[in-house]
């Protein structure tokens, strides 16, 4: 790294300047320039080489911002990990339109996580399984991740086309530790909710049906697509990683 070669030769030089000549005056009049020079011109250098390595080394983001690209920089944030939920419309393989909730999300630091996301429609507006009242996402986040949750839902014929409110929280943990932080920008605050880590991935009528108490989540507003499928068929969400430092293990 540059930065490192050029605060070793302002060290160095400011070791002469402020050592070596006060340790040997004798050697001052044959310095070019005179002693006074050598001593705050390379204190400068190294006091400005030195703030220059530690953004390089403690400050500057060493992953960019890729969620804030999808999201035009607005999205929610727990415990490190960011995310953010869009509806979107694709096409089955019959060609007829399903409605999808494409969870973008990102890790922030170095280690992996495991996190579990809840949402709660008004009214049941959609849903991704036959019954369900929630849509629940539990799975886990490669060190420095960027990456997409794909999962299909159904919305109510009576919802189509409106605006709707759904409550937003999430959970996160890190089985070993964060590691570095990658990125400074945090998401906003979002509510939790209790977790039995050792269920966390089971789809049952706990984690689906509304009994989940959830603290202090956000309120989201999202318009319901219309002419869209009002059933699921494939209720299993696919995790898509897009970018990662290494893979979950």
């Amino acid at each position: 790294m540059m930065v490192c070669v050029l605060f070793g030769i302002a060290l160095v030089w400011a070791f002469f300047a402020w050592i070596i000549l006060f340790a040997i005056p004798s050697i001052e009049s044959g310095v070019p320039f005179g002693s006074s020079f050598h001593r705050y011109v390379s204190l400068g250098l190294l006091l400005l080489f030195g703030a220059w390595l530690v953004y390089q080394l403690k400050m500057r983001d060493r992953m960019d911002d890729r969620l804030g690209d999808m999201t035009m920089g607005r999205y929610f944030e727990q415990d490190g990990l960011c995310f953010m939920p869009l509806l979107r419309v694709v096409k089955k393989r019959d060609g007829s339109p399903q409605t999808e909730i494409s969870l973008y999300y990102q890790n922030r630091f170095s280690g992996v996580c495991e996190a579990v996301i809840h949402l709660r429609p008004s009214d049941g507006a959609f849903f991704s399984h036959r019954g369900a009242r929630d849509v629940h996402f539990a799975f886990r986040a490669a060190p420095g991740a960027f990456g997409v949750i794909h999962q299909p839902v159904g919305v109510k014929a009576e919802h189509q086309g409106e605006h709707i409110e759904a409550l937003l929280a999430a959970a996160v943990r890190w089985p070993r530790s964060r590691g570095e932080q990658l990125r400074r920008k945090k998401g906003m605050n979002v509510g939790s909710f209790d977790v039995d880590w050792a269920l966390a991935y089971r789809q049952s009528r706990h984690e689906l049906g509304g009994e989940i108490e959830l603290h202090d989540p956000v309120t989201m507003h999202l318009t319901m697509p219309q002419n869209v499928c009002t059933h699921v068929e494939r209720s299993e969400f696919t995790n898509e990683t897009i970018e990662a430092l290494q893979p979950a293990t």
